[in-house]
């Protein structure tokens, strides 16, 4: 009777080589299956924030919960707004794009950063008079009405405002909650800035960056879900307008916010 053989050594590598080469192929498909997965719960986050906001003005006259100053992060949302929207049914996980790896695990830093006083057993902050750094954009006009216009490119199709209240006309084409894409001068990149090492007051404190959410890399945001007045999200991929190789932000420069 002959003895069974096993697997001789090049039989072995010719497996290995062929596993490997899957692992290659299969890898980067599920990394894109899970991105796309978070930017459709980044989504679900940003329609909560918008439901949110409606009600605010609901109950306020049409108004919408505007920030006393202009700023330079639209980020910040009063924790008396924070409240509110808490109120409404929101979690402060929602606050958050599960795909900004900072933000989920700095979460501490950034819910807390200009008010100390968060009360988990209460599920609520117990002073009012801060805000809280957000992972999502806000594009609301301050009480004094004094931003700067928001930067028009060149294939817009209108011009974009600050919004004050939810009667503004034109609703279906008026962002009010964003994915935050952020960038600072870098030289040597792919568009003059970098997205993913975005220094702020957190940095200051406790030397952790703020980033963009939905990265290809440092040097290139994919993009961000837009969610607009009337209720409605779309996906926008990020094509800003370039000058001298360093593209636009449509508000601010340190750092230049993009949407």
């Amino acid at each position: 009777m002959n003895k069974r053989q096993g697997f001789t050594l090049i039989e072995l590598l010719v497996v290995i080589s062929i596993i490997a080469l899957l692992m290659g192929i299969l890898m980067p498909a599920l990394g894109r299956v899970r991105e796309q997965s978070r930017r459709q719960s980044c989504a679900s986050r940003i329609r909560q924030q918008l439901l949110a906001l409606i009600m605010y003005a609901g109950e306020n006259d049409s108004k919408l919960p505007l920030p006393v100053t202009g700023g330079n992060w639209l980020q910040d949302v009063a924790v008396n707004t924070v409240h509110f929207m808490l109120k409404s049914g929101m979690t402060r996980e929602m606050f958050y794009c599960p795909s900004n790896a900072n933000h989920q695990k700095f979460n501490d830093l950034f819910w807390t950063y200009a008010n100390k006083t968060w009360n988990p057993q209460l599920n609520r902050f117990e002073n009012e008079s801060n805000f809280i750094v957000s992972g999502y954009c806000f594009i609301l006009q301050t009480t004094g009405g004094d931003r700067p216009d928001i930067v028009r490119y060149k294939n817009d199709g209108t011009r974009k405002i600050w919004l004050k209240t939810t009667q503004e006309k034109q609703s279906g084409s008026r962002e009010l909650c964003i994915d935050s894409i952020m960038g600072v001068s870098r030289s040597n990149t792919k568009y003059g800035r970098n997205f993913g090492q975005v220094p702020g007051g957190i940095w200051g404190e406790s030397q952790v960056y703020d980033r963009t959410s939905h990265l290809k890399s440092d040097e290139e945001p994919a993009g961000g879900n837009i969610g607009f007045l009337d209720g409605h999200m779309e996906w926008r991929a990020f094509e800003p307008d370039i000058e001298n190789g360093v593209a636009i932000p449509r508000f601010g420069n340190t750092p230049g916010f993009f949407w």
